[in-house]
């Protein structure tokens, strides 16, 4: 019994050897001209088998994905997304640039109520005017640590003179005045008119001018002096200027030498006072007061 039961396993065995195709015999040693049995001629795989070998995929992706392994398309989408990346230097550079705006702030709140009231002028004040009360007004300003004057220091004010000329809204501090009229020795204050065509346009106080005697057709010209502006009567009129354009004002006040105060004088009365413009803002201290031929 036992060798008939045998027999037909074994003839389906040879049957099978014989027909299977000579290409898939497994290539035998080098020479024998047997093909390499290939991935496409081994038997497919059981289902069973198949499913555990997907599931086994799917697990190694899903592992690989938790390790942060692969690309984006392979995390799972239920995945919380990583933290963002922190800048605390940019954090800190914003804090400080809020602390220092306030602080810039504050500062500034506590300059503008550290402001007092200070004498400023209330037009122009020509060199050598004695200050009073109705040339002065106030105005807040941070004075502290400089030389202007107090509205409460006012009354050590009134009397003084000032030292330059000064002008309308200029901060009055103590290095514009002093005591006494600043004029030096040996000069005197002359009011002379001025005559249309001897005298330039634009005339004003601390220019230095050089004064002469204009020909009368039987002499020849004298010059006179250097002289100074102090003032003139164009002050209000046409903010200071004066000249001989018969737009200005028609008179001036100048600082002479007094050896040439007669000679001036006469010539601005016969109308023959010429009047030559040598230098604008120059101070009574810079001036060169002089007398010159034809007033000696």
């Amino acid at each position: 019994m036992t060798l008939v039961t045998l027999l037909p396993d074994f003839r389906d065995s040879a049957s099978i050897s014989r027909d299977r195709p000579l290409d898939s015999h497994p290539q035998g040693p080098p020479g024998d001209g047997r093909p390499a049995r290939t991935r496409a001629d081994a038997p497919p795989l059981d289902t069973e088998e198949q499913y555990v070998s997907e599931e086994s995929a799917q697990d190694r992706q899903r592992r690989r994905a938790l390790r942060g392994i692969g690309s984006s398309s392979e995390k799972d989408p239920g995945l919380p997304s990583p933290p963002r990346r922190r800048r605390p230097a940019l954090a800190a550079v914003a804090v400080l640039l809020i602390v220092g705006g306030a602080a810039l702030a504050g500062l500034l709140a506590l300059r503008l109520d550290s402001r007092v009231p200070v004498l400023v002028l209330a037009q122009d004040v020509p060199a050598g005017t004695e200050i009073t009360a109705d040339l002065l007004r106030t105005t807040d300003v941070a004075s502290e640590g400089t030389l202007l004057i107090a509205e409460s220091d006012a009354n050590q004010v009134i009397g003084l003179h000032a030292r330059t000329s000064l002008t309308e809204g200029q901060l009055l501090d103590t290095t514009m005045l002093q005591d006494g009229a600043p004029y030096p020795d040996g000069t005197v204050r002359v009011g002379v008119p001025l005559t249309v065509g001897l005298v330039p346009s634009g005339l004003r106080a601390d220019d230095e001018v050089r004064l002469v005697r204009a020909s009368d057709g039987s002499n020849a010209p004298e010059p006179l002096a250097v002289a100074l502006v102090i003032s003139t009567s164009a002050a209000e009129q046409s903010g200071g200027l004066a000249g001989g354009d018969g737009t200005g004002g028609s008179s001036a006040t100048l600082l002479v030498p007094e050896d040439a105060a007669d000679a001036i004088i006469d010539a601005s009365g016969s109308d023959l006072l010429g009047i030559a413009l040598l230098s604008r803002g120059v101070t009574l201290d810079d001036a060169q007061l002089t007398v010159l031929g034809g007033a000696g």
